[in-house]
């Protein structure tokens, strides 16, 4: 009953421990899934962010760039648009148109990728800067209306670019605490953090660390609880059999006592009135009347040498049984031993007897230490073979764990490769469009020159020619005054007078032209001069990009060493992980081979120690009866039958102390 309560309980403990495990096992899979989905989400979160700050910081570039050729397009066709008079020198006009148109065409290489102008402003824009060189009084008619145009276009652009490039940033700014918040929270999530009470709150990665220690609690604990369950089986199958053994052994007793009992009745009945003839009074007067003088002495050594011949045989009968039931040739060569004597002393066999019963005694001592010694073995190799089953297991989910971990990293590092190359080949390209960009400005500049050498070539040639002619040019005033058009006395549709005035007539004009040559002169070399200073602006801006794209490089290539030190470092615990399996493998073969050399033997001594037992006390107890009977003592089963059999007696016999 006691075992079948173990079992129970241990039954019951085992299901709550795999269903434990089960829930355990669950919770780390979905727990690691999420943690595996957290990352995911950081890092697209991270590429995506890193993606849309450099469209954003691409686009702004543009816009800006934008903004800065239309303040200046804006500026130049300012300037220009108020000199129309001036364009009646086809030189000087060609000069002026070219600055303009230059300006025109810096816009629109620098306008942004996704701004649309709409076809008639752009069809404007290009009519402006496919526009022939304006000859004579023939461009001055259409040049000054067709710039004031444009100008409004481009200060209508130069409005909605500012606007634009602010809702841009905007965006990026939002767009960066939006990525910021998100990953904040991803990290709380996956890491933990401290709450306002100032308590650790476990994120994934801990909760996961938890339950993977439990699990391996409640794994250790279920193997246990499991061998504990199948040991208590065995103990009770095998005192189930023991039981049934001792049972039937019991039957057969009971009733071979029985027998005996009928027999030593019989037989003290048979005594009883034996003597009750021997000593009646009848008997002994007859006894009185037969016996001679001197025949007691004769008639008691006669009984005292059948009593030593009985005692004899009657030790020889005992040992030849116990020899016969126990087959044992021990016992059968001291009955031969005790036949052979006959009458006399028996100091010889009764040493002999005392010294087979310790031997017996020194078996029997041996038999229990080898019995308690293969036990303990067997609980040691048990328990050693389980927790190298345990360590094994353990081995092979970490080597898996790590191969996992090998994996992402070597995922990671092929990435960062990619992200490295992608780095060399943006700037590849950024220096393709720096020197394309370099080339165009040299042009400009160049044609920017050679206008301004033109412009101080008229100049020189129109100082001179006042010079010669003595015209006074007076303070340099009223240029404005070639802008405003011809004036017509009588009717616009007519005419002027094409009478010629003398040399001195147009000494004011000719202090118009020179002013508007210097002018134009000051603004080529303002153009040039801010050219250059665009272009170091550029060169710096490229080199600064150049220089953070190779900074990024260098922390790509530290991040992928980074990387593959940690997979090398990863790999040799991987390495030292299957070492460790290999060795734990070895020594459960050990294990195993130890427990098939021990085992046989074992298996012997635990199988066959009760009836070597049962085989030693029948030899103990024939030898101990032949000791009696050839010492004179009177033997157990004689004092028996000499008291009398008690029935009552055989209910208090206990069973299942016997072994």
């Amino acid at each position: 009953m006691l075992r079948e309560n173990d079992i129970y309980k241990l039954t019951q403990r085992v299901l709550e421990l795999k269903g434990k495990v089960a829930v355990l096992a669950k919770d780390i899979a979905d727990n690691t899934a999420k943690i595996a989905e957290n990352e995911k989400f950081q890092k697209d979160a991270t590429a995506v962010r890193t993606k849309d700050n450099s469209e954003w910081q691409t686009e702004k570039a543009e816009y800006e760039e934008a903004i800065n050729a239309l303040e200046r397009a804006i500026k130049v066709l300012g300037g220009a648009g108020t000199k129309t008079e001036f364009l009646q020198d086809a030189a000087t006009g060609q000069a002026m148109h070219r600055m303009a148109l230059n300006s025109v065409r810096s816009i629109v290489r620098a306008l942004p990728t996704n701004v649309n102008l709409g076809a008639e402003k752009l069809a404007v824009i290009q009519s402006f800067i496919q526009e022939v060189q304006p000859v004579a009084q023939d461009a001055s008619a259409s040049y000054a209306p067709q710039s004031a145009t444009v100008q409004g276009i481009l200060k209508d652009m130069y409005d909605e670019f500012t606007k634009d490039i602010e809702a841009l940033t905007m965006k990026e700014a939002i767009g960066q605490k939006d990525f910021e918040e998100a990953i904040a929270k991803a990290h709380k999530e996956l890491n933990g953090f401290v709450d306002d009470s100032g308590s650790d709150v476990d994120g994934l990665v801990q909760i996961v660390a938890r339950k993977e220690e439990e699990l391996a609690a409640a794994s250790q604990e279920l193997a246990d609880t499991i061998q504990t369950l199948d040991d208590t089986k065995k103990e009770q199958e095998a005192e189930i059999a023991f039981f049934d053994k001792m049972k039937g052994e019991c039957k057969a007793k009971h009733e071979e006592w029985e027998i005996r009992k009928s027999q030593r009745l019989e037989e003290i009945e048979g005594i009883e009135k034996a003597l009750e003839i021997l000593t009646s009074d009848e008997a002994r007067a007859l006894f009185a009347k037969a016996i001679k003088p001197g025949m007691e002495t004769s008639f008691l050594q006669i009984a005292s040498d059948f009593s030593m011949g009985d005692a004899a045989t009657k030790a020889y009968n005992a040992l030849k049984a116990q020899a016969k039931k126990t087959h044992s040739l021990r016992l059968a060569a001291l009955a031969a031993t005790v036949r052979t004597l006959g009458h006399g002393h028996f100091d010889k066999v009764i040493k002999k007897i005392d010294e087979m019963i310790q031997t017996l005694k020194d078996e029997e001592a041996d038999d229990i230490k080898q019995r308690d010694w293969c036990k303990d073995e067997y609980h040691i190799n048990s328990e050693e073979k389980n927790d190298l089953k345990w360590k094994i297991k353990n081995n092979d989910a970490m080597i898996v764990k790590l191969t996992a971990i090998i994996e992402s990293l070597i995922e990671e590092i092929e990435a960062t490769v990619k992200e490295i190359e992608a780095t060399k080949d943006q700037i590849k390209q950024m220096e393709e469009e720096r020197t394309a960009e370099h080339e165009e400005f040299k042009v400009a500049k160049s044609d920017d020159e050679a206008a301004i050498a033109l412009l101080t070539k008229a100049k020189e040639v129109l100082s001179s020619y006042y010079k010669k002619n003595e015209v006074d040019m007076g303070p340099v005033q009223g240029s404005m005054k070639l802008l405003q058009g011809p004036e017509f006395e009588i009717s616009q549709d007519q005419a002027p007078d094409a009478t010629f005035s003398d040399k001195g007539k147009r000494k004011n004009e000719s202090k118009g032209i020179i002013s508007i040559l210097t002018m134009l002169i000051e603004d080529l070399q303002a153009e040039i001069k801010n050219g250059i200073k665009d272009e170091v602006a550029a060169q710096a801006e490229f080199e600064k990009n150049v220089a953070a794209a190779k900074k990024l490089i260098e922390t790509l290539e530290e991040k992928k060493s980074n990387l593959e030190d940690d997979k090398a470092d990863q790999e040799g615990k991987r390495d030292d992980e299957e070492e460790t399996k290999a060795e734990n493998e070895k020594s459960l073969g050990i294990n195993e081979d130890y427990l098939n050399k021990i085992k046989p033997d074992c298996d012997w001594m635990l199988n066959s120690f009760e009836e070597r037992r049962e085989k030693r006390k029948a030899e103990m107890n024939g030898l101990v009866t032949a000791k009696e009977y050839l010492s004179g003592a009177t033997p157990p089963a004689m004092v028996q039958a000499s008291s009398g059999f008690d029935d009552n007696k055989l209910q208090d016999i206990s069973f299942i102390s016997l072994h």
